[in-house]
């Protein structure tokens, strides 16, 4: 028999000291409630960002979005208030630069002034499309990409971990990754993205393998959701292009794109205590376009 290294059982007795949140007393709908928890938002004036908030209200949590305009759109944002304040939760609103460090440190300082409940969560939705032909894509252009849908994963999924270190809760941190980090797109140059998304595939992996077992630190699990098409404002002028539209719903084993609102109940799950045993993992959400 193999015999394991001081390491291994050190870090063998850790893991089992961190007893699982999905017990069997529990049931399963409260398996799905955020009560008593504060989940932070990135991107969270866009369509993904709002949908997720709203979600996360509605299934007891608090809310704090971080967004790079300084007022969200009152088309995205209004519903989100009106559902906060029917269910009597707690909605901050914070500008932010997530790929930016003082942005980020000047944002957590701000917004942990009026939390009523604990930082234990993350669902990190801000991100980037550049499209064109890698043949003249700049390099500034490329990086700028990496550096939000990347550096500015990390940067935040960074300050919260700190956040329940400091505190000593545990918490569960979703990326939203795509579905692009698997395939190239078929009909669009998007070199930059694709790239961007497969490193947010391994970010979330390598931070779920050092921070689920680390010593002296909480149980953080991180996971990563990779939506397929999504039908918004945004995406409409890439679906308006000729052939487009077929060409996406085609791709698709469902003949459909998706809509923000399906992403709701996996952002729910991801973040609550019914996914107790899942970290490291991705999430594919793309109406089969990934499985042909």
């Amino acid at each position: 028999m193999n015999q394991e290294t001081n390491g291994n059982v050190h870090a063998r007795h850790l893991r089992d000291t961190k007893k699982p949140q999905g017990g069997a007393d529990r049931s399963v709908a409260d398996l799905f409630r955020l009560d008593g928890r504060t989940i932070i938002v990135t991107g969270g004036g866009g369509f993904l960002g709002t949908a997720a908030a709203r979600a996360i209200l509605e299934s007891g949590g608090d809310v704090v979005c971080l967004d790079v305009v300084p007022i969200p759109r009152p088309d995205n944002w209004d519903p989100v208030q009106e559902t906060a304040t029917k269910l009597g939760r707690h909605l901050g609103y914070v500008q932010c630069s997530t790929d930016n460090p003082e942005s980020v440190a000047s944002a957590f300082a701000s917004l942990r002034k009026s939390l009523k409940n604990p930082i234990r969560g993350l669902v990190a939705c801000a991100g980037i499309s550049e499209n064109g032909p890698s043949t003249v894509f700049s390099g500034s252009t490329f990086s700028r990409v990496l550096e939000i849908n990347v550096t500015g994963t990390f940067l935040v999924a960074q300050a919260v971990a700190n956040e329940l270190l400091e505190t000593q809760n545990s918490g569960s941190l979703v990326f939203i990754a795509s579905m692009s980090g698997y395939v190239s797109n078929r009909g669009v140059d998007t070199a930059a993205y694709n790239s961007s998304k497969a490193a947010v595939h391994q970010l979330g992996r390598s931070l779920a393998a050092e921070w689920g077992s680390r010593v002296g630190m909480p149980l953080i699990r991180v996971n990563t959701l990779s939506p397929g098409y999504i039908r918004t404002a945004i995406s409409a002028e890439s679906m308006a292009k000729p052939g487009m539209k077929d060409q996406w719903e085609g791709d698709n084993m469902l003949l459909r794109t998706s809509t923000v609102d399906e992403y709701r109940a996996p952002i729910v799950y991801l973040l609550g205590d019914g996914s107790s045993f899942m970290t490291g993992a991705d999430l594919r959400v793309d109406g089969g376009h990934c499985a042909w």
